[in-house]
Order: structure tokens, then sequence, then C-alpha cells
């Protein structure tokens, strides 16, 4: 897993380098970074509500403007999404895996790294002023995490209060490939544009294999709100 991450860092740093890039009006580089709120939404009315986690963002944008106002905008980025429960268990698992009535709390944490394809548009509003909208789809690819149940767990006639601890992504887990949809609203303000995005993650990432707690055997869909600072280098 290791050289996953190696290779996402360099890819981020070669692609925020600007010298290798023409030096052309119509193609513009950017650093990106900012606040992730996520969640997932799991096809059981047993699971309890209010799944959001805080989580961050990072990554490198390319936009290419096919008119004055008018680009195609991509890059990478390294992103965190997933959820986190707490509450009376057994927070959906049924009885016979975490004994209900007590206190307990499911993090599942998710780190991607995501390429989008927007199209957007910058409407100016006067001065260096502009609001920006762009939307599209994107893929992504889960590098690593760990999903943790913490509460009093039923091992066949055994109750012990602990934590049980899998890999997110893997044979046990999710699956690796998310594809969704995004948009964005933004103001420009010069070479900093502050947006907020949300995306619909369409795949339904929940395991292939036989489930093992702490994950459902439900349906898995990302959902990520995002607040993030666009700087152009």
């Amino acid at each position: 897993m290791r050289h996953v991450y190696s290779s996402l860092l360099t890819s981020l740093l070669l692609l925020s380098h600007p010298v290798l890039f023409a030096q052309h009006k119509s193609l513009q580089v950017g650093l990106k970074g900012g606040l992730n709120l996520s969640s997932l939404q799991l096809a059981d009315p047993a699971i309890p509500a209010g799944r959001t986690k805080l989580g961050l963002n990072l990554g490198a944008t390319v936009s290419y403007y096919l008119k004055a106002n008018l680009f195609l905008q991509s890059g990478l980025s390294l992103t965190s999404k997933g959820m986190k429960l707490r509450g009376t268990s057994s927070l959906g698992f049924g009885d016979n895996s975490v004994l209900p009535g007590r206190e307990a709390s499911l993090i599942s944490q998710q780190w991607y790294g995501q390429i989008p394809l927007y199209l957007g548009y910058a409407l100016p509003l006067g001065g260096a002023i502009k609001l920006v909208f762009n939307a599209g789809p994107y893929v992504a690819y889960g590098l690593g995490g760990k999903t943790r149940l913490t509460g009093d767990i039923v091992y066949d006639d055994v109750i012990d209060y602990g934590t049980w601890e899998e890999p997110t992504f893997g044979k046990r887990g999710l699956q690796r490939l998310d594809v969704g949809i995004g948009a964005e609203v933004g103001i420009e303000l010069g070479r900093a544009t502050i947006g907020l995005a949300y995306e619909v993650g369409l795949r339904d990432i929940s395991p292939t294999q036989w489930v093992y707690i702490p994950f459902y055997p439900t349906s898995y869909k990302n959902r990520l709100l995002s607040l993030s600072i666009q700087h152009r280098l």
C-alpha cells in the first residue's frame, strides 16, 4: 500500500508544477484543498440516520478554457469519505452480533484517489470577481482506511465490550472502485476560488464476499459535501 500512496503524492506534485505545462492562457493549473462532510447511503431502514463524518481533501487541478469563461476541469485529489455512527446498539447489525440497548459506535474511513471531469462556466460579476459553476462525472479508487465497530459484540455465547476492526477495502470490505457525479458553485476572487460542492456516488460499493461485521449486508453509496479553496498557480 505504501507504493500506492507514494505514486499518488508524486502525481500530485507533478500536476502542481506549472513548468511542466506550456504557458498558454487556455491552460491553468492549481492547488485545491478543504474540508469534507461525508456519509454513506445504506439501503436498510434499521440502520440509524445521522451518519456524517468530517474529513479532508487535497489535490491539484488542471483547467482548459474552451472559450473565455467556458472550461473543462480535471485533476487528481486525495479525499476522505465514509461515515460515523453513534447511538444505542445494535446499530442495525442485529441482536446476534451486537448486544442491544447499550452505547455503540461505527466509524468507516475511506481514502480515495479521485479524478473528476467537470464542465464549468465562470460568470463575470465585475472586476476580478466571478461566479463559477461546474459539474460532471468522477471516478475514484479506494486506497485505504479502517472500519471500526465498538460496543458489546457477541462472539457465539460470549459477549465482550471491545472494537472489531477490518480494512475498509479488500476481500472482506468494500469495493475500491467508485463512480459518481458532482456539482460545485463558487466565487472566484482573482487567483483564488472558494467553492461548495456535492457528490453523489452512483456505484454500489458494498462487499462482494460474505459480509463480516463491521460491514452491513446492504447497498453502499457515497455522499459528500465539501468546502474547498482553489488557488491558480
